[in-house]
């Protein structure tokens, strides 16, 4: 009996483990494959120019009230 149940719970262990291994796996794959880009506000901003607003991290007109635009 204690030999049937260590095979068993091996046999599950197997299992899980490559389940677990198939998952990752696919969840790699869908990472590789996910395609980003940048943010349309970023994209217009960085060809424009403009002034570097320190609050947001962005260059933008300079028109932000929040924002400050001079290092501290």
């Amino acid at each position: 009996m204690k030999h049937h149940f260590k095979q068993w719970s091996f046999s599950l262990y197997s299992i899980t483990r490559l389940a677990f291994e198939v998952i990752k796996w696919l969840i790699g794959l869908f990472a590789v494959s996910a395609q980003t880009k940048p943010a349309d506000d970023e994209l217009n901003n960085s060809f424009r120019g403009g002034v570097m607003n320190h609050r947001t991290g962005k260059f933008d007109d300079g028109s932000d009230p929040a924002g400050w635009y001079e290092r501290d």
